[in-house]
């Protein structure tokens, strides 16, 4: 496997105990709202993950991802991140006969402490924290 794990900084946000409150999709838009339930490393207990647009994602309970975690060597932690060479979007890709142009797609995944989001997008997600 060559895919690297980038880690998208949080604004100095503490996600070690981050949690999925709710998913919401609507016409090609994926929110996000993630809590955290430690607030002592946290002046932010809520952070909301907006994606305008994604061509797809999936939700997979972390407990079942047992190969992904081995192959990320422990660096798959809650947190936010890019995947670089995803076999997400090399899939993607195949299943749509690359009529994407897949240099414009990113995978990102979102870890929390019960769930993996994977979610490819052409547009940076807007994160909001409060």
């Amino acid at each position: 496997m060559n895919e690297k794990l980038v880690n998208i900084v949080c604004n100095k946000h503490h996600l070690k105990n981050m949690r999925l409150e709710n998913l919401k999709y609507t016409s090609g838009t994926l929110e996000l709202a993630l809590v955290t339930s430690d607030t002592a490393y946290d002046k932010a207990n809520a952070i909301q993950v907006s994606f305008d647009w994604i061509h797809s994602f999936r939700v997979t309970d972390e407990g079942n991802l047992l190969k992904m975690q081995y192959e990320f060597k422990g660096e798959m932690i809650t947190g936010i991140y890019t995947i670089e060479n995803s076999c997400y979007l090399t899939w993607f890709s195949e299943q749509s006969a690359n009529i994407h142009d897949s240099n414009s797609i990113k995978t990102y995944l979102i870890v929390t402490g019960d769930e993996v989001i994977e979610v490819l997008s052409s547009v940076k997600p807007v994160m909001k924290y409060s």
